[in-house]
């Protein structure tokens, strides 16, 4: 998943320090982030594109440094900074590439660097100013917060929990999953049920309402899988496995989807084999070769 880096060690502690030359920096305009590019896979970000690769600009390569810098986070020995300017120096050979883009490419602690960095840059840039009194805000001097010298209001950054379900059935001895296709999107892969969590409602909760309202189904037998910083929504994932309560005929919201239906294992699609980022990708993947986990 988009987490896994490797023997890379993130570190999101706030430190309160100066930009150094070698450090990156991570600067966006309009959801694309200023990148240089180095190689180009052979396919297209729809069939989970191996071989983009691409690098990250340091600050000493910016040649004008940025007046609004904030610290981010460190992977490894390697700092990350924010640039809040609106426009910064583009240095020869980079560019701006969507972020959606860039989360098929590589290296990995790069990609999650980048996409967990654009949630920062949103959060940032939404709260220039005071959601009480309207004055514009400043940069928290220790912490990662921003406060309002006005009326002394505090905001930290936001996360929203969300939930994805693998609905499972072993009717007949034989082992089936609910897949999904979202209504809207440019990319119709097969996917879980998901969603937002709803103000004063649990996670256990969230699966039967979503799964209810999705699909039309009732599920016991809740088991968390894993959890996953989904930065591109600003979520929090948390993945439930969980089983068809009662009638297993889906009844599908086409408001929110293009369509739902059973599969048996041998009948999943292949097209999140290569799938290395999301929880989604993996969970199906672990239903297709190996069952609902035991």
């Amino acid at each position: 998943m988009i987490q896994e880096i490797g023997e890379h060690i993130y570190r999101n502690e706030y430190v309160v320090c100066e930009p150094a030359g070698d450090d990156l920096v991570l600067h966006y305009r309009d959801r694309a982030c200023l990148v240089r590019v180095v190689a180009h896979g052979e396919k297209g970000a729809d069939a989970w594109a191996a071989g983009n690769e691409f690098e990250l600009p340091r600050l000493a390569d910016l040649g004008e440094r940025p007046e609004r810098l904030v610290y981010a986070f460190a992977i490894g020995e390697t700092r990350f900074w924010l640039a809040l300017d609106e426009q910064v120096s583009v240095p020869a050979g980079y560019s701006y590439e969507a972020v959606n883009w860039l989360r098929y490419a590589e290296p990995a602690e790069l990609l999650f660097a980048t996409v967990t960095g654009s949630q920062l840059d949103r959060w940032y840039r939404s709260n220039r100013f005071c959601a009480r009194c309207g004055h514009p805000t400043e940069l928290g001097p220790r912490s990662r917060e921003v406060v309002c010298p006005e009326c002394a209001g505090i905001v930290y950054p936001k996360i929203c929990p969300g939930i994805i379900c693998a609905v499972t059935s072993s009717e007949g001895g034989q082992e089936r999953i609910v897949l999904t296709r979202y209504n809207g999107r440019t990319t119709a892969l097969w996917a879980l049920v998901a969603g937002f969590t709803e103000i004063g409602e649990p996670l256990e909760d969230t699966v039967r309402r979503e799964v209810m309202e999705e699909v039309g189904l009732r599920v016991k037998n809740l088991r968390f899988y894993k959890s996953q910083p989904w930065s591109f929504s600003d979520t929090l994932l948390v993945g439930f496995w969980a089983e068809v309560d009662g009638d297993p005929t889906i009844r599908v919201d086409h408001e929110e989807l293009k369509e739902a239906r059973w599969f048996a294992r041998d009948e999943i699609p292949l097209e999140r084999t290569d799938d290395r980022v999301s929880l989604t990708g993996e969970m199906i993947e672990q239903f297709r070769l190996h069952g609902v986990p035991r």
